[in-house]
């Protein structure tokens, strides 16, 4: 009975944190659920329809960009978001724990005695198409653009295009087959 008391207290209380953070937030529609964030910048830039829930630990940077999320969208334990330019999540997509997805990037200078500070930036947009599910410990790096329905196993390492239906592994991530 405790426990049963317990849950009905935590989702009663990420359910009061999404009513708050719709506050802070350039859109957050409808009923959803927000367990306690670990840091939050730019929540302003960030627009989610109805449905969103995302577990403890979620980190979400919006520097220069903005993030578009659609409906009914999971997001796992610790996620984290670095956006400096476009970050467009479908509706019914759901990302597992320990997900990383990020815009920025740099480009490795060949001066070996140059600060890492120093090197040149770059922001490319990620795209994630409706009904895709990405795997625990994902990294999505910048400029990715998964089609609908893609599948991205546990700890893959995800660059580029992949077609609607793709099943995808590996670091660097390839295609096994299209469901």
């Amino acid at each position: 009975m405790a426990s049963l008391v317990n849950k009905l207290d935590a989702r009663l209380l990420w359910g009061m944190r999404h009513l708050a953070y719709k506050t802070l937030a350039g859109r957050l529609e409808g009923a959803g659920y927000l367990g306690a964030p670990s840091f939050v910048k730019g929540f302003h830039k960030f627009y989610s329809k109805s449905g969103l829930g995302i577990f403890p630990g979620w980190r979400i940077e919006i520097l220069d960009g903005k993030v578009q999320v659609g409906s009914n969208v999971r997001i796992g334990n610790n996620f984290f978001l670095n956006c400096g330019s476009l970050v467009s999540i479908g509706d019914n997509v759901t990302l597992s724990s320990n997900v990383f997805i990020g815009t920025s990037d740099v480009v490795i200078d060949k001066n070996i005695e140059l600060s890492f500070k120093d090197w040149p930036q770059f922001e490319r947009p990620i795209e994630i198409k409706s009904g895709c599910f990405i795997g625990y410990g994902v990294v999505i790096l910048p400029g990715t653009k998964l089609g609908a329905g893609c599948v991205v196993g546990a700890n893959s390492v995800v660059r580029g295009e992949f077609a609607p239906g793709s099943v995808i592994v590996g670091s660097p991530a390839r295609v096994i087959r299209v469901r």
